[in-house]
C-alpha cells in the first residue's frame, strides 16, 4: 500500500526561473556565500489515458478548501493535487483536455463577499485558462456528480442552484461565459443529452426535460412518475452513457429504470429488480455515496452492495456486484477488501475497477477478475471519482 502525503506540483509549461540577489548586497561575500540562485523545473502531464482518475475531496475539516487529486491508476501514483474552493464540483471535457472546477470563495476565507465562479484548468498543464463568474451562484452541498455536468460535446456546462428556488445556469464552454439559467421548479440534479438539453429528477418521482433554442427560451415537459419518491427514492448518482443518451437509475430498494435521452423525448423502461429472492432476505442492498458505475463498452453495472435493512443507503459497501443489463442478471460478485463509498470504472478494453474507502484509501480491482492492482492513500476525506469520458 501507498501513503501520499505530499503531492507533486503539475503546472505550466516546462521552464525555469531564478532568483538572483542583486549585486550591490552580494559584492563583499565570499563566492561560496553568495546564492547564486534557483531553478525549478515545472511538469506538463501527459494526455489522458483509459487509466487517469480524478478524485474530488471536499476536505470536511475544512470545507472552504476543497481539493482535485489526479491519479494514474496504471502506475498507482499521484500525479498532482489542485486547490479548490467550498464544497466544489469537477466536470471534465470529453477528452479531459480542460478540466472544469465549480468553486465558491469568501474574500475573508469563509466570510465577506462571496464570489461563485467556474474555474477552468488546461488538462495537461493543470494552468488556470479562465474564470467565469456564475451570477446566479450556485449550490453548496456535500458533492453529488450530477449537480454539475458537462454537454456530450463539451460545448456547455451546466450548474444547479437553489436559491431559493431551483435553477440551472448554462455556462458556454467556449466563450467562457454564463449564458441563461433555466427554472426547473421541484426538481434536482442534471443529465445532459445533447448541447441545448437536460433532463432532471423531480421530487413526485417524474423525469423533467429542458430544450432550449437559439434564443436560449426554454421549454420544460415532464413524463409521468417512474418512481415512487416516498417510499423506494433512486440514489442521486446514476449510471449514464452519454455518447449514447443512456441513463440507469438505481433505487434504494435495488430495482433499475433504464431511460433512454438520446432523443427530445426520454423512454422510460420498464423497472426490474437485480437482487436474487436469497440474497433479499440476507438483506443485501445498494449502499453508499457513488454507488453505481458503468463499463460503457460492455454496458455491464458495477454496484456497491452491502448488508442491511432498509434505509440503510448511507452505508459503505461490502461487495461490488456486476450486471449484465441484457441479461438482466449479477454476473460476478467482487469482495472488497475494504468497504467502499463510491465506484468507478476505466473504460478501456481491461477495465480497473476504482473503489473509494472510508479508511480513506483508493484501492484498485482488476474489474473482470476481481483481483487487487494496488492500495493508495491520500488526502482526509476524498469522496468522488471521475474517468476520461465521464
Amino acid at each position: 500500500m501507498k501513503r501520499f502525503v505530499a503531492s507533486l506540483v503539475v503546472a505550466g509549461g516546462v521552464g525555469a526561473w531564478a532568483l538572483t540577489a542583486a549585486a550591490d548586497d552580494t559584492k563583499d561575500l565570499p563566492e561560496d556565500a553568495k546564492l547564486m540562485g534557483e531553478q525549478h523545473t515545472i511538469a506538463v502531464l501527459p494526455p489522458a489515458d483509459p487509466k487517469r482518475l480524478y478524485v474530488l475531496e471536499p476536505v470536511f475539516p475544512v470545507f472552504v478548501a476543497g481539493k482535485i487529486w489526479v491519479i494514474d491508476g496504471a502506475q498507482q501514483s499521484v500525479l498532482s493535487v489542485m486547490s479548490a474552493g467550498y464544497a466544489p464540483n469537477l466536470a471534465l471535457s470529453p477528452d479531459a483536455s480542460e478540466l472544469y472546477v465549480f468553486d465558491t470563495y469568501w474574500s475573508l476565507g469563509f466570510r465577506g463577499k462571496r464570489s461563485d465562479i467556474v474555474t477552468v484548468y488546461d488538462g495537461l498543464k493543470l494552468t488556470i485558462s479562465a474564470d467565469i463568474d456564475l451570477p446566479k451562484g450556485r449550490m453548496l452541498v456535500v458533492p453529488k456528480k450530477s449537480n454539475a455536468e458537462i454537454s456530450p460535446d463539451g460545448s456547455f456546462l451546466f450548474s444547479y442552484n437553489l436559491a431559493p428556488s431551483t435553477t440551472v445556469s448554462v455556462i458556454d464552454a467556449k466563450a467562457r461565459k454564463h449564458v441563461a439559467d433555466i427554472d426547473i421548479p421541484g426538481c434536482g440534479l442534471i443529465f445532459p443529452s445533447a448541447p441545448n438539453r437536460f433532463s432532471t429528477l423531480c421530487s413526485d418521482g417524474t423525469l423533467a426535460t429542458a430544450t432550449w433554442d437559439a434564443s436560449l427560451k426554454a421549454k420544460i415537459t415532464r413524463e409521468p412518475p417512474f418512481f415512487d419518491a416516498e417510499n423506494d427514492p433512486v440514489f442521486e448518482h446514476a449510471a449514464i452513457d452519454k455518447k449514447k443518451g443512456l441513463v440507469t437509475f438505481i433505487s434504494y430498494d435495488g430495482n433499475l429504470f433504464p431511460v433512454d435521452l438520446s432523443s427530445a423525448k426520454p423512454k422510460i423502461g420498464g423497472k426490474w429488480n437485480f437482487i436474487p429472492d436469497a440474497d433479499k432476505a440476507e438483506g443485501w442492498r445498494p449502499g453508499g455515496w457513488q454507488v453505481i458505475g458503468i463499463h460503457r463498452p460492455t454496458q455491464e453495472l458495477y454496484v456497491l452492495m452491502h448488508k442491511g435493512p432498509r434505509w440503510s443507503h448511507k452505508q459503505a459497501g461490502e461487495e461490488v456486484w456486476v450486471i449484465d443489463q441484457k441479461a438482466r442478471k449479477v454476473v460476478r460478485r467482487i469482495h472488497l477488501k475494504e468497504h467502499a463509498i463510491s465506484v468507478a470504472l476505466s473504460q478501456d478494453a481491461e477495465p480497473y475497477l476504482y473503489t473509494q474507502t472510508e479508511k480513506p484509501s483508493l484501492i484498485t480491482y482488476d474489474a473482470k477478475s476481481g483481483k487487487e492492482i494496488g492500495e493508495m492513500e491520500f488526502g482526509i476525506s476524498p469522496y468522488l471519482l471521475y474517468t476520461v469520458g465521464d
